[in-house]
């Protein structure tokens, strides 16, 4: 599958998903600050590793423990005659929407990571690639007429974070260890029917790809599961 046939599957499915938010109001992305660029070498091939990484269900659960604190704390003002700020909090098919939307993006179990002079380009099992083409700048903003995606350089981590016009908002951000062995991707999706971001963190080492003779996924559903090539 090409990679433009891949990323219009991927917004079909978000759009899919998004269509019970629409209506929601989103606020405005904030400007990305960012440090003194200082790009590290990322190239070569990843594959996830399972047992460091964040299981999507816990991530959602703890969003979930957010959800009520806050909600325990809009009940104490308001026995208080207090007021407090804040829209709506979300119910459960804004979490369930959220979850499967983190699930789908957090997904790719094998990255293929290409740097060249201001352009890197993330490809992902599966799912369309992730390129930043900074050309000397320090970030790069790219819109089209599904939303907007910036990208760059935050001292030594590569982040992008893409902003949908139905109020989506995702971002990746990618750091490498100092003996080069270990890639981290931190992964933050929030929906306008939340405005509470689930973050998962998934670790990455590197791997020959002409001696992997098996592939894993974990889902919500199935959780890990692993099948021979």
């Amino acid at each position: 599958m090409s990679q433009k046939r891949r990323q219009s599957t991927f917004y079909a499915l978000i759009m899919l998903l998004m269509t019970s938010l629409v209506s929601c109001s989103a606020a405005p992305i904030e400007e990305e600050i960012t440090r003194k660029a200082m790009p590290v070498d990322m190239s070569g091939h990843w594959e996830i590793d399972f047992a460091k990484s964040d299981n999507l269900q816990d991530q959602l659960n703890a969003v979930g423990r957010q959800i009520r604190r806050e909600a325990a704390r809009r009940e104490r003002l308001a026995k208080e005659g207090q007021g407090f700020a804040g829209g709506p909090l979300p119910g459960r098919r804004d979490l369930l929407t959220l979850a499967r939307l983190a699930e789908i993006i957090t997904e790719p179990s094998l990255l293929e990571i290409i740097q060249a002079t201001g352009r890197t380009r993330v490809k992902r099992e599966n799912s369309f690639a992730l390129v930043c083409e900074t050309d000397g700048s320090a970030i790069a903003v790219t819109t089209d007429l599904l939303g907007e995606q910036r990208c760059g350089w935050d001292d030594s981590q590569l982040f992008f974070m893409l902003t949908l016009q139905e109020g989506l908002e995702v971002t990746h951000r990618l750091s490498r260890s100092e003996e080069g062995e270990v890639l981290l991707l931190v992964t933050s999706v929030e929906t306008p029917g939340t405005r509470f971001p689930l973050v998962v963190s998934q670790f990455f080492k590197r791997y020959d790809p002409d001696n992997l003779g098996f592939r894993c996924e974990r889902s919500l559903t199935k959780g890990k599961v692993c099948t021979t090539r």
